[in-house]
C-alpha cells in the first residue's frame, strides 16, 4: 500500500454554504421533522437525509458526491455519524449557523422526550408497575448492544485479509484473525483491568500499525522511535499522574497551587459533568454505543453517578427516541443534579450541560476540523489505525456489556448475606437471548423495548 496524496483543504472547505434567514429556516423544518419522526436509528437518518436533500427530486442541498464525502469523513470522525452529518448538511446549506441550527433542531426533540422519560423514571420507578416494566427493560437493552455489537464486528473484522470465511445464520463473515485479536484483547482487557478507553483505543491503532505496515515501521525508523519514546513518557505520566502531582505539589508552589486550582475547578460537580461529556464525545469512535465503556468506568464505577441497572434504563430511554443514543448523556446529567438539588428545573439543567458537553465536540470536528480530517481520510497509516481501533472499540463494549448483563440477570438468593448465593435469572437471560435473534434479523430497537417491557411486566406480576 502506498499513502494517497493529501486532498485539498480549499477545495473541501468549499462546500460550506451561506447563511440567510430563508435557508436556516429550511434548515430547521427540515431536521426538526428529522428529529420527530426518524426512528430506527442512524440508517434511516441518513437515508432520509440522502432521499430529501440530495440530487434532482430532491431539496438539492448538495450532489451525490458530495454527500457521500461528508458521510464517509463523518463515519471516521469520533461520535455519532448521523448527528453528524447532519451539522453537516447543515454546513453545506448555510454555513456555521447552519450546522448549529441542524443540530440543535434534529436534536431538541430527543432531547425533550429523554427529559420526560426521565422525570417519569425517576418520579415513578418505585411503583411495582413501572419497575415491573424495566424489569423486561433491562435485559432487552442487553440484547440491543449485544445484537449492535454484532453487527459493528461484522463491519469492522473484514478489513485487511480474509482469513476466514463463513456464514452464520443469514450472514457472511470475513474475518482478519489479527483484528479478532484487537478484538478480543480489548475485551479481555475491558472486562479484568477495566482501563481508559481513549488508552485502550490509542494502543489498538498503535498495534494496528504494526502488523499491517512492518513496511512503513522499517522505511521511517526514526521516526517511529521518537513517537514511540513519546508515547512511553505519556503513558507513565498518566499512569503515575497522582503521585507526580502530590510530589510536585508539595515541592514547588505554584505547580502546587495550579494543581490546586485544577482540583477545585474539578471538584465543582457543573464543570466535571461538562468537562466528562465534552471528553467522552470527542473519542467515541464507531457511533453511539462506544459511550458504554466510558460510562460504565466512570459514571458507574467511579464516581457513582448512577447505578449499572440505572445505566441500563437510561440506554432504553434513550433508544426510545427518534435520535441519536448519545442522548443517553442527557439522562446521566438529570440523574446527578436531581440527587444534588431535589428539584427537577435543575435535573433539566443538568441534561442540557450534559448534551452540550457530549454533542459539543460533533459540531466543532465539522465546523473546523472537517477539511483537514478530509485531507489524511485516505492516508494508509491513518486508516489502519482505524482498523484497530474499530476493532477494540467493539471489544470495549462487550467487555463493558458483560458487567452489565451480570447486574442485569444476577439474582441474590438465601439469607442472611454471608450465605447468600447468585444465579442468573432464566426470564432475563431468555429476553436477552430473543432480543439479540430478533434486533440482528432487523426487528426495531423500540419495539423490542416496549415489547420486552410488557413481557417482562406480566412475568413480574404472575411470578
Amino acid at each position: 500500500m502506498s499513502d494517497a496524496p493529501a486532498r485539498d483543504t480549499e477545495t473541501v472547505r468549499g462546500y460550506q454554504g451561506a447563511a440567510s434567514p430563508s435557508k436556516l429556516l429550511e434548515v430547521a423544518r427540515f431536521f426538526l421533522k428529522l428529529g420527530l419522526v426518524g426512528f430506527g436509528g442512524p440508517l434511516v437518518h441518513i437515508a432520509m437525509m440522502e432521499d430529501e436533500l440530495v440530487g434532482e427530486n430532491s431539496k438539492e442541498w448538495s450532489d451525490e458526491g458530495t454527500f457521500m464525502e461528508g458521510l464517509a469523513i463523518c463515519n471516521m470522525l469520533p461520535g455519532p455519524a448521523s448527528t453528524q452529518l447532519g451539522i453537516f448538511m447543515g454546513w453545506v446549506r448555510a454555513g456555521n449557523l447552519g450546522a448549529l441550527v441542524a443540530g440543535a433542531t434534529f436534536m431538541a426533540p430527543t432531547f425533550l422526550i429523554v427529559v420526560a422519560l426521565s422525570y417519569v423514571y425517576f418520579a415513578y420507578g418505585q411503583l411495582p408497575s413501572v419497575e415491573a416494566f424495566f424489569y423486561g427493560v433491562n435485559p432487552v437493552v442487553i440484547g440491543l448492544i449485544a445484537g449492535a455489537a454484532y453487527s459493528m464486528a461484522r463491519s469492522s473484522l473484514k478489513e485487511g485479509r480474509a482469513d476466514l470465511e463463513f456464514t452464520l445464520g443469514d450472514h457472511d463473515w470475513v474475518i482478519d484473525v489479527r483484528l479478532l485479536a484487537l478484538l478480543v484483547g480489548a475485551l479481555v482487557a475491558t472486562v479484568l483491568l477495566n482501563p481508559n478507553p481513549v488508552i485502550e483505543f490509542a494502543i489498538a491503532g498503535l498495534v494496528a500499525v504494526v502488523l499491517f505496515r512492518p513496511d512503513w515501521l522499517r522505511a521511517n525508523q526514526r521516526r517511529v522511535s521518537i513517537t514511540a519514546a513519546g508515547g512511553v513518557l505519556l503513558a507513565a505520566l498518566y499512569t503515575f499522574r497522582d503521585r507526580i502531582g502530590a510530589t510536585i505539589g508539595d515541592s514547588v508552589a505554584l505547580p502546587g497551587a495550579v494543581g490546586g486550582l485544577v482540583a477545585t475547578l474539578w471538584g465543582n460537580v457543573w464543570v466535571k459533568l461538562f468537562l466528562f461529556m465534552l471528553y467522552t464525545g470527542s473519542f467515541i469512535f464507531g457511533g453511539g454505543l462506544v459511550l458504554i465503556p466510558f460510562i460504565e468506568k466512570y459514571v458507574v464505577s467511579e464516581f457513582g453517578w448512577l447505578t449499572a441497572t440505572q445505566f441500563v434504563d437510561g440506554i432504553a430511554i434513550g433508544q426510545l427516541t427518534p435520535g441519536p443514543v448519545v442522548m443517553t448523556t442527557t439522562f446521566v446529567g438529570y440523574k446527578l443534579m436531581l440527587d444534588i438539588y431535589g428539584s427537577v428545573g435543575w435535573a433539566v439543567v443538568g441534561a442540557f450541560v450534559a448534551m452540550v458537553g457530549a454533542f459539543a465536540p460533533s459540531f466543532l470536528f465539522i465546523t473546523l476540523a472537517f477539511p483537514y480530517v478530509a485531507r489524511v481520510r485516505d492516508n494508509d497509516i491513518v486508516r489502519v489505525a482505524l482498523f484497530g481501533i474499530n476493532a477494540a472499540v467493539v471489544g470495549a463494549i462487550v467487555g463493558a456489556t458483560v458487567t452489565l448483563a451480570f447486574d442485569a440477570f444476577a439474582v441474590v438468593t438465601g439469607t442472611p448475606a454471608m450465605f447468600a448465593a447468585l444465579s442468573l435469572d432464566p426470564v432475563r437471560v431468555g429476553l436477552a437471548a430473543v432480543t439479540f435473534g430478533l434486533f440482528t434479523r432487523g426487528t426495531d430497537a423500540a419495539y423490542l423495548i416496549i415489547g420486552g417491557g410488557a413481557l417482562g411486566a406480566a412475568v413480574y406480576f404472575l411470578v
